[in-house]
């Protein structure tokens, strides 16, 4: 059986579809903000603060930064003025993991450069119900690096050490990196996994903002960055083998008892 769709039907349907699919998509790309407006001012000055986001922990806060543009004044922002200017909340992204966003005027003087750094702490909160605790998994970051000009590149990238300052081996090699260079690529987001057979339950997040609009006519900002984090509890086969050696142990020596009996 044939049917006829009229041109208006046709039309009706393709809007309702494409009415759907923006829908879907909105709540695909809808992030839940969890926690109050911070300003990262507040989180570096009290060292006591613990911002909990879900099943994260996140502490110990410090920046440093130097050569920002203040739209304002002309002039170059001092590193804690700045601080005072960039909001901070946590939230869960739209993949389910609980992390931080950080938004707020991170721009390079045109025909000039600018740098910061950003480090604390992340743990997991939540236990396994057995007693196991979970670990990090894998480290996701996101961002609106933006160059317009001739020639420049806006660059946010995430190192995670554990806290000793050692690197955590990730898969693939870290840092993270999103980042616009101009001429070149541009990437909006990126993730990692902990090397297997390694489970952080805390770590330490370094990121480094570069900004570089040194040609006059060029500009370079980082409006906006988000870093969230995934957990797991360790996969089955580790324990697995550790209750397969520890019943090994315990035959082991109950065939010791019988020989000695």
């Amino acid at each position: 059986m044939t049917f006829i769709t009229s041109t208006p039907f046709k039309k009706s349907l393709l809007a309702l579809v494409g009415a759907a699919c923006l829908g879907a998509a909105s709540l695909a790309h809808a992030d839940t903000t969890l926690t109050p407006n911070y300003t990262l001012a507040q989180l570096v000055n009290d060292k006591a603060f613990k911002l909990v986001v879900g099943d994260k922990e996140f502490s110990n806060f410090d920046w440093h930064a130097n050569g920002f543009f203040n739209d304002a004044t002309g002039g170059l922002w001092d590193g804690m003025d700045l601080a005072a200017h960039i909001n901070v909340h946590g939230e869960q992204v739209n993949n389910g993991n609980y992390g931080l966003d950080f938004t707020g005027p991170l721009q390079a003087h045109p025909g000039d450069s600018a740098s910061a750094q950003l480090t604390y702490t992340v743990r997991v909160l939540n236990p396994n119900p057995n007693g196991v605790s979970y670990y990090l998994s894998d480290f996701h970051l996101d961002g609106d690096p933006l160059v317009s000009g001739p020639n420049g590149q806006a660059v946010v990238r995430e190192s995670v050490s554990d806290l000793t300052n050692t690197l955590i081996p990730l898969n693939p090699v870290g840092p993270l990196e999103v980042s616009q260079y101009v001429p070149g690529a541009s990437v909006f987001n990126d993730e990692a996994f902990t090397q297997p057979g390694l489970y952080p339950t805390v770590a330490e997040i370094e990121t480094t903002i570069l900004l570089s609009a040194a040609i006059p006519g060029t500009n370079a900002s980082v409006l906006h960055f988000q870093e969230s984090f995934s957990q797991a509890i360790p996969e089955p086969s580790s324990y697995a083998l550790a209750l397969v050696g520890i019943a090994g142990l315990g035959l082991a020596r109950r065939r010791v008892v019988r020989q000695g009996a």
